[in-house]
């Protein structure tokens, strides 16, 4: 049986990739929040409606943000709070392979063909886009984002707000600090800095930033 999800963030291309992720886990999307002003056309996923137009028995149903900057998906998740939403589930694809001992915190996505291995923890509105990897006894913060294919090997750690692009790799034991963005392909050999952004192989500060597309948590 399925069960209904709003998905609030109508303007992000990423809308469209998390009802797919949720309707193979089993919901249907009952409607989309355009929670802008303008910007890029409402995705077309499920009935829209602007934040003004929810009633009370919208605000009881499971929600989902799906932006994937961090700075960006903590402010809507606090937008939605301040309207009443507050059932915000874990949403993990079918496809994806989670240990049993692994823990997932309130509204953290998993798209498809992921694998999270023993005793990972991932905190609050974590995004671990498809076919990452997340290594065992990994401790994975609040607000990050884990870019497509990336690998965490074991014991790594991702403090607040982190960003991983595409296919970027951190070695065992490694700890990316808060508000980093370590870069597509690259490879975090040694602990990166707060607020910085890494690229290459092995993984170099290019530059400071608040976060991932200048915004930080």
């Amino acid at each position: 049986m399925t069960r209904p999800l709003v998905i609030y963030g109508a303007r992000t291309r990423y809308a469209a990739e998390l009802a797919e992720i949720a309707q193979r886990a089993g919901y249907e999307v009952a409607l989309v929040v355009d929670n802008l002003e303008s910007g890029p056309d409402p995705c077309p996923v499920g009935p829209v409606v602007r934040p003004d137009a929810l009633t009370t028995n919208h605000l009881a149903l499971d929600v989902a943000v799906p932006l994937l900057t961090p700075g960006h998906r903590r402010t809507v998740v606090e937008e939605a709070r301040s309207l009443g939403f507050h059932r915000f589930p874990s949403i993990v694809d079918p496809t994806a392979v989670v240990a049993r001992s692994a823990d997932l915190g309130e509204g953290t996505i998993v798209n498809a063909g992921v694998v999270i291995a023993a005793a990972a923890v991932l905190g609050r509105f974590v995004q671990v886009n498809r076919s990452a990897s997340i290594g065992h006894d990994n401790r994975i913060a609040s607000w990050c984002s884990v870019g497509p294919g990336a690998t965490l090997a074991g014991s790594v750690v991702l403090e607040e707000g982190a960003f991983l692009g595409a296919g970027a790799v951190v070695a065992p034991e490694v700890r990316v600090g808060p508000n980093t963005v370590v870069g597509a392909g690259a490879v975090c050999v040694r602990d990166v800095d707060a607020h910085s952004v890494v690229v290459g192989n092995p993984a170099r500060a290019l530059r400071t930033s608040p976060g991932y597309g200048g915004v930080s948590v």
